[in-house]
């Protein structure tokens, strides 16, 4: 039964549509890259290096989160999660990981996104990247490989049955950054499904997180047909303030930039 209303709720949520968000072909030319991010954003507070780099990041964040797929909105997530993995692979340094966001699996509706009821409490992990640049597994001091880890032993993994929930990673990512093998392939062998989105430019000047792809499904559902996805609302970008606090993982734009769009400099956050 909890199915069946994860499916119905679905179907009514992707119906609230309006003029500029009707389905339609996502073109690369249209997705949106670190510097035409930051160009968007422009520097009104005139930060530099590292700060401005993580405003931007910050910025970002808080405007995906609200928009997401299905529809969905999610607040910023500031809770660990352990990760033996990723305490391992930092030499005992890092014992946990911190998704942007935190949201529950459902029963028959494997999904990055299961839309309001869910059976399986914190077993989607969100994260929104804005890098120029490879995201792999030892990206952020294996922040990745720590998701992976900790999303293998939520509810959802343990979860049985033909109808079983699967938990998922779901990464949301500018167009200049490309995903590393390695990702999906753990995912495979992990039994966590890793979707990916990326956020594109509409004719009205909005814009719109695209509609999840995943990874590696076809390779955990080796007898199911791939799930629908749709895209998120439109939004505006809005305007950059003052950087707030970040935790352990806060979302920093590593994208060899530093200062106002187009000035040269390294300010990788991950030595």
């Amino acid at each position: 039964m909890t199915a069946l209303i994860c499916f119905v709720v679905a179907m009514v949520a992707t119906g609230c549509t309006v003029a500029d968000t009707q389905p339609h072909p996502v073109s690369p030319a249209n997705l949106v890259d670190t510097i035409e991010l930051r160009q968007m954003l422009g520097n009104p507070e005139k930060l530099k290096g590292i700060a401005y780099n993580r405003a931007v990041g910050l910025h970002w964040q808080k405007v995906i989160l609200p928009n997401l797929p299905w529809y969905r909105s999610l607040l910023s997530n500031g809770k660990p999660f352990t990760s033996d993995a990723r305490y391992e692979q930092t030499k005992r340094r890092i014992t946990t990981v911190i998704p942007d966001g935190v949201t529950g699996a459902c029963e028959g509706m494997p999904s990055p996104l299961p839309p309001f009821t869910f059976t399986h409490h914190e077993s989607t992990f969100v994260e929104v990247k804005a890098l120029n640049g490879v995201l792999n597994l030892a990206y952020g001091r294996y922040q990745i490989l720590g998701m992976l880890d900790a999303l293998s032993k939520s509810p959802a993994a343990s979860s049985t049955g033909p109808r079983r929930a699967y938990p998922s990673l779901y990464l949301i990512i500018t167009e200049d950054t490309a995903l590393g093998s390695d990702i999906e392939w753990r995912g495979r062998d992990l039994n966590v499904l890793v979707w990916v989105s990326w956020v594109e430019k509409l004719w009205t000047g909005r814009l719109q997180v695209t509609a999840p792809i995943c990874l590696n499904c076809a390779f955990i559902f080796l007898d199911k047909s791939i799930p629908l996805t749709a895209p998120g609302p439109s939004f505006s970008l809005g305007t950059l303030g003052e950087p707030g606090p970040g935790g352990q993982d806060e979302p920093i734009l590593d994208d060899k930039l530093v200062g106002f769009p187009g000035a040269p400099g390294d300010t990788s956050p991950n030595p």
